[in-house]
């Protein structure tokens, strides 16, 4: 399995948290933020959750580890420019019972091999009775 790659780790983000986020491109090309976050608990306590999301103003060539910006196509000079203000991403999943950045890593890992292997299935053509590929 192939697994992420640290892009950037900003200890100040733009990205909704006041502590570290850290940037990770993809086997799958694209590029994934994971943040800690608090949250109140139901018996009213803070806890943090681990918040991974993905940002949809770059992608990553996994192959050439290069980031590259969407709009222009073009690669940013340094990395840190992943940080940018006002971030356009989609949340992913938040995880709650992780206890580090690197259960989250870890986490991200899974869910993206999951992912593409669904990817990868829904790419298969199966016959129909007609003998015609779908």
């Amino acid at each position: 399995m192939r697994e992420v790659k640290l892009i950037y780790k900003a200890i100040e983000t733009y990205f909704p948290t006041t502590n570290p986020a850290y940037f990770y491109g993809s086997p799958d090309n694209k590029v994934y933020v994971v943040y800690a976050s608090p949250y109140l608990t139901p018996s009213g306590k803070t806890s943090t959750e681990f918040v991974i999301v993905r940002h949809q103003e770059f992608s990553y060539n996994y192959l050439e580890e290069r980031l590259i910006e969407n709009i222009t196509k073009k690669t940013p000079f340094v990395n840190s420019l992943v940080d940018k203000r006002n971030p356009l991403f989609t949340n992913i999943k938040s995880f709650k019972s992780c206890k580090s950045y690197q259960d989250a890593e870890d986490l991200l890992n899974k869910w993206i091999s999951e992912e593409m292997s669904k990817s990868t299935k829904s790419m298969v053509t199966k016959p129909t009775i007609s003998g015609k590929i779908d």
